[in-house]
C-alpha cells in the first residue's frame, strides 16, 4: 500500500503500490481533522499505524469505524500499518500540515497548489551554481551516449580541445564521481580518442604508488572495452604518464619514497612491466573463470620473475619488487571487466522536470510512477526513492502532444481507457466508465501523448524498451494537473539544450 498527498488536487490518496488512486481512495486536505501516528502494540514497537480522520468521513463508506478519541463528526478514512521510518515521517508531516492549515487557514494550501511547480523544483536550482548544473547534465549525457556527452561539454562548458576534455573527464572520474566506468572505457577504446585519453591519464595522480597500485587506480576510473590491442594502447599511454610522475616522485636531495625502489630507464620499461602484470592477472584470475573446472597449473612467482626478466633487468626492477607485485596481484585481481551501469540515483543529475505520472500502456493497465525528464529521456520509477528505473523512453525523434488538442491523440487515449471516444466527446462505453474510476475526472485535460514519428524507429538496443515498441508506437500519460501537463509537453518539446 502507498499513501501520499496530491497537492494539485489538494487530496490525501492511498492505493496499491504502483496504481493510481480511485475516487473512494481519496480525502480532501481541506476536510482532514486529525492524524494519529502511534505504535501498533507494546510488544511490536517497530510497527506503527498512521490513522487519518476527516470531517466528511469516507466517500461512499457510511459504515466506517469511528475513532474513539475523535468527535462524532470525525470518521476514520484510512489506516496504514508498517515498519518503515518513512511512514512515521509521513504521519508527522501530515500532522504538521493539518496543524498549519488550522492555524493559517486554507489559503496556505491553495497557494501551494497554485505554485506547485516552483515548490517542487526551485530548491534544486538554488542548490547548485550554473556550472554545477551544466556539469551534472554533461555527466548524464556522457553516461547515456559518450559522443553526445562530449558535444555537451564543448557547447556548455567551453571545453573545446582534447586536452581540456581529457582533464575534465579525469576530474569528474577521480574527484567528483558519477561517470560510468564502463561507458568511459568504451569511449577510450576508440582510436579517435587517443589524445583525449592521453590528457586524461596524465591528470590521474599516481604519486607514491607502485605500478600495481597505479594500475588499480587507472582501471578503477574506467573499464576498457575491446580486444588486446586496445589494452596495449591504453598501457602505452599509462606508461608515459606513470614514468613522468615516477621521475618526480622524490625531490632532489630528499629521501627516496618507496616507489623509488625501482630504477626505470624510460617509459618503455614501465610498459613492459605493466604488460607482464596484466598477463599475470589474466593467468591467475581471468582464464580460470573462462574455463570451468580447469586443473591447469597457475603461474608461479618463479615463472613470473623469469618471464619479466626477458624484458626488464634487475637493475631497473629488483626481485623483491617483482615478488611483491606477484603477491599483490595473486591476492586481489586487477579488475578490467565492465561494471553494471551507474545507478541513476547516484548521478549528479539535474532533471528538467520530475513528478508523478499515470502511465496507460493498454486498456486495462494503469501504473502510477515517478517520472524524471533529463536530456531527452523520460525515466520511470516505481517510487521516488527507487534506485533504478523500470523503464526509460528515448524521446529523440518522438512527438509529444496534449490529448485534448490532437485528434489522433484523443482517439488513442479513448482506446487506452477502454472506450470508443474521448471523455469530453459523447460515446464513452459503460465498461470504459468503470475502468476510468482509476483516473481523475479531468484525466483528458491532464493527459499528453508520446508517439514515434513515422520515419523513426524504436531503439531496441536500450535495456528499457517495454513501453514504446515496434508494435506499440503511442503512449498516453496523465500528469497531476493541466498546468503540469503543459510543462511536461513544453520541456520535452524544447529538447535538452
Amino acid at each position: 500500500c502507498r499513501i501520499w498527498v496530491e497537492f494539485p488536487a489538494l487530496e490525501l490518496c492511498w492505493t496499491g503500490f504502483d496504481t493510481p488512486a480511485g475516487p473512494l481512495d481519496r480525502a480532501s486536505l481541506l476536510e482532514l481533522s486529525r492524524c494519529f501516528c502511534n505504535p501498533v502494540a507494546e510488544e511490536q514497537p517497530e510497527l506503527h499505524h498512521v490513522t487519518v480522520c476527516s470531517r466528511q468521513g469516507p466517500r461512499a463508506r457510511p459504515g466506517a469505524a469511528k475513532y474513539s478519541q475523535a468527535p462524532q463528526c470525525d470518521a476514520e478514512v484510512v489506516r496504514v500499518v508498517g515498519s518503515s521510518p518513512a511512514l512515521q515521517e509521513f504521519g508527522a508531516a501530515l500532522q504538521q500540515l493539518i496543524a498549519s492549515r488550522d492555524a493559517q487557514g486554507q489559503t496556505g494550501l491553495i497557494f501551494i497548489q497554485r505554485r506547485l511547480f516552483q515548490y517542487l523544483w526551485k530548491h534544486q536550482g538554488d542548490s547548485r551554481s550554473e556550472v554545477a548544473l551544466y556539469e551534472a547534465q554533461a555527466v548524464l549525457a556522457f553516461n547515456l551516449e559518450p559522443k553526445e556527452g562530449v558535444a555537451y561539454i564543448k557547447s556548455r562548458l567551453g571545453k573545446h580541445s582534447d586536452d581540456e576534455i581529457g582533464e575534465w573527464l579525469a576530474q569528474m572520474s577521480t574527484q567528483k564521481g558519477g561517470l560510468d566506468p564502463t561507458m568511459l572505457g568504451s569511449y577510450f577504446s576508440r582510436r579517435d580518442t587517443l589524445d583525449i585519453f592521453r590528457a586524461f591519464v596524465r591528470r590521474i595522480d599516481f604519486e607514491g604508488a607502485d605500478i600495481v597500485a597505479a594500475l588499480r587506480k587507472l582501471f578503477d576510473t574506467f573499464k576498457p572495452g575491446g580486444e588486446g590491442q586496445v589494452i596495449t594502447r591504453i598501457l602505452e599511454m599509462f606508461a608515459e604518464a606513470y614514468f613522468v610522475q615516477w621521475q618526480n616522485a622524490a625531490p632532489s636531495g630528499g629521501p627516496p619514497k618507496p616507489v623509488r625502489k625501482t630504477a626505470y630507464k624510460n617509459a618503455d620499461s614501465v610498459l613492459q612491466v605493466a604488460v607482464s602484470l596484466i598477463m599475470l592477472n589474466t593467468g591467475l584470475h581471468v582464464a580460470p573463470k573462462k574455463v570451468k573446472n580447469s586443473n591447469a597449473p597457475q603461474m608461479t612467482v618463479e615463472e613470473y620473475i623469469q618471464n619479466t626478466r626477458r624484458v626488464v633487468d634487475a637493475a631497473e626492477v629488483p626481485e623483491e619488487c617483482l615478488v611483491s607485485y606477484y603477491d599483490d596481484v595473486k591476492g586481489q585481481e586487477i579488475s578490467l571487466h565492465p561494471l553494471p551501469r551507474v545507478a541513476f540515483a547516484r548521478l549528479p543529475v539535474q532533471p528538467d522536470i520530475e513528478g508523478w505520472l499515470i502511465v496507460l500502456p493498454g486498456p486495462k493497465v494503469r501504473r502510477r510512477c515517478w517520472a524524471v525528464l533529463a536530456l531527452q529521456r523520460l525515466y520511470l520509477f516505481s517510487d521516488a526513492s527507487e534506485v533504478e528505473p523500470w523503464d526509460a523512453i528515448d524521446l529523440k525523434d518522438k512527438r509529444v502532444a496534449p490529448v485534448c488538442s490532437d485528434r489522433a491523440a484523443r482517439d488513442h487515449f479513448a482506446s487506452a481507457i477502454g472506450g470508443t471516444r474521448c471523455g469530453c466527446v459523447p460515446g464513452v462505453s459503460r465498461a470504459a466508465r468503470r475502468r476510468r474510476t482509476l483516473l481523475p475526472p479531468d484525466a483528458e485535460d491532464r493527459a499528453f501523448e508520446v508517439s514515434c514519428c513515422p520515419s523513426s524507429g524504436v531503439d531496441t538496443s536500450s535495456p528499457h524498451t517495454g513501453l514504446l515498441t515496434r508494435s506499440r508506437r503511442r503512449l498516453a500519460l496523465v500528469a497531476e494537473s493541466q498546468d503540469l501537463m503543459e510543462k511536461w509537453v513544453n520541456l520535452i518539446t524544447s529538447g535538452p539544450y
